[in-house]
């Protein structure tokens, strides 16, 4: 059914006129926020933590929804990738990165030779920003592979049509140090919470949390410069897509491969910290990503038995859209 859904969106949103399908999506995404107990609660927790507020605060239910409607957005143009042009994707785009750009800093960290690795969240239009990126220099995506093989063929063409390389990460590193010896470019979203003994600690919004820290591990290994970005959406729901990115960061390594390891994982962090402060709507997380003490009875699946229609239809969404599991 997934599969099958999914071309339909597809085809329905090359015909359909973006306002249509914005006026659409957003109102389904939040209908399911509401149906979807879980995952709500999980999403408020965490907006709580951004805010600095208790859950029961109505501004994090507020920002709650307000991802979830953003979240939407985020489908609806994933829907309509494969028939856009990248003419017309870098009309709508407007750099709002310090000078010297956005590109500029991208072609800084290819200077050394040793590759880049561009880091985000699943924040506003992140495989929008991949194909921005594409139109300047080659870049490969490093992806979760779907567990329905036919869901998987679809998606993965989709993103080639659009010029991206794809990386799969449950394949050996190898592969990803290679481009990166080639000085490739490769890009990642780093936001996946993981329990304590499968990551590293790092502080977000002042509270610890644990992620991978395998990203950091190849920038040491390989040299390679690491660049945050991100692309975000405005409150207007206009057709313009914002691309930024921050300063490139250049690994160091001391020699001591957990605590360089902590390090470079903390600096990207920080990086996005900074940018989710100012736009935290569009932090798409709906993981519980901080450990609480009902954090597994959030993060567990529930039977799609007994989850709710729109909760059905959401999941499938957001299988399709992501594929990297990271808001299973």
């Amino acid at each position: 059914m997934v599969y099958y859904l999914t071309r339909f969106a597809s085809w329905l949103a090359g015909r359909v006129p973006r306002p249509v399908r914005l006026a659409l999506a957003g109102p389904i995404t939040v209908l399911v926020y509401y149906a979807w107990a879980a995952k709500r609660r999980a999403t408020i927790s965490n907006m709580a933590h951004v805010l600095g507020v208790s859950e029961d605060d109505p501004r994090a239910k507020r920002l709650a929804r307000d991802s979830w409607r953003n979240y939407g957005r985020y489908i609806s143009d994933f829907f309509y990738l494969p028939n856009a042009t990248f003419d017309e994707l870098l009309a709508r785009m407007k750099d709002v990165t310090p000078p010297p750009g956005a590109f500029n800093y991208i072609d800084q960290a290819l200077a050394p030779g040793k590759g880049v690795i561009l880091v985000s969240f699943h924040f506003g239009a992140w495989d929008v920003a991949a194909v921005m990126v594409r139109s300047h220099v080659p870049i490969a995506i490093i992806v979760e592979s779907f567990d329905d093989p036919r869901m998987d063929k679809l998606v993965m063409e989709q993103r080639g049509k659009l010029g991206l390389g794809i990386i799969r990460i449950e394949k050996t590193p190898r592969r990803i140090l290679r481009a990166l010896q080639e000085n490739q470019v490769v890009a990642v979203a780093v936001d996946k919470p993981v329990p304590p003994d499968q990551g590293v600690p790092v502080t977000f919004f002042g509270k610890t949390c644990y992620v991978p820290g395998g990203i950091a591990q190849l920038a040491l290994k390989s040299g390679a410069t690491i660049v945050p970005g991100y692309c975000r959406y405005d409150k207007n729901y206009s057709e313009t897509y914002y691309l930024g990115a921050m300063p490139p960061i250049f690994p160091r390594p001391t020699g001591d491969k957990r605590a360089d390891t902590i390090g470079l994982t903390q600096q990207m962090f920080d990086a996005m910290e900074e940018i989710i402060r100012q736009y935290p709507d569009q932090w798409e997380m709906f993981r519980q990503f901080w450990p609480q003490d009902d954090a597994p009875a959030l993060r567990s699946a529930t039977p799609e038995s007994h989850m709710p229609a729109a909760a059905q239809a959401a999941q499938a969404a957001a299988s399709l859209a992501q594929g990297e599991h990271a808001n299973d």
